[in-house]
């Protein structure tokens, strides 16, 4: 082999390697730590701010979630703006991040106006998947007009996390065009804190974006040991 021809070989080595690394580096996304769930990895497609946006959803309470939610579950949660990319156009979402005890979570289940700290300091622990029950009954009455239950809260274990997961919706139509915006619900136990991630995207054009988040909790790793 010549000189010159070995040089050619070692350059396009270089470059095949750059392009698969670049390549991997896309397919296996950012590893963020997410408060009190673990390390998720957000794709490099997906853009996560930490922030609160307008929802057309909740039209009826000023477009304002936190506050139609509140009306249901009234819990305070982190929110994040999301916006993922699909070949040239943008799909726009919404994460709220609710973390409480399961004292706080069966008070807000129950509409009772604050948890049971007899209970608590007894150490006697409502069992999640019986709140989980309660949620769904409620959900099935209490939500707000125009959405429905798609997928009731039901049990899903994924490596050693129970989650609990479910979907409502609403349709709408807006400026004669309809269209439907899913609510995507994931909630698990770990210790006495349950954290809940509610994720908000419509279905057009094939939204993937409630999948493409609800996929990043589900497949979180543990917190790396200090």
């Amino acid at each position: 082999m010549t000189r010159l021809k070995a040089k050619s070989v070692v350059a396009l080595t270089a470059v095949l390697l750059i392009i698969g690394t670049a390549a991997m580096a896309k397919e296996k996304g950012t590893p963020v730590k997410f408060p009190n769930w673990g390390v998720i990895t957000v794709p490099d497609d997906l853009y996560m701010e930490q922030g609160r946006q307008p929802m057309v959803t909740a039209q009826d309470y000023d477009n304002d979630m936190v506050s139609m939610l509140e009306t249901i579950y009234p819990l305070e949660p982190e929110t994040y703006q999301l916006v993922k990319k699909n070949d040239a156009s943008f799909q726009y979402g919404y994460l709220l991040h609710y973390s409480a005890s399961i004292w706080e979570v069966e008070a807000a289940i129950e509409r009772q106006d604050k948890e049971n700290s007899y209970l608590r300091d007894i150490g006697s622990r409502p069992e999640l998947n019986t709140l989980v029950l309660h949620a769904n009954e409620k959900m099935s009455t209490d939500l707000p007009r125009g959405f429905r239950v798609v997928k009731p809260l039901t049990a899903k274990k994924i490596k050693d996390r129970q989650f609990y997961e479910g979907t409502i919706a609403r349709s709408l139509i807006i400026n004669q065009n309809s269209f439907t915006e899913l609510i995507r619900i994931i909630a698990w136990q770990h210790g006495n804190s349950v954290e809940i991630a509610v994720i908000m995207g419509n279905t057009a054009d094939g939204n993937e974006l409630p999948d493409s988040v609800a996929a990043m909790f589900e497949n979180a790793e543990k917190m790396p040991k200090k």
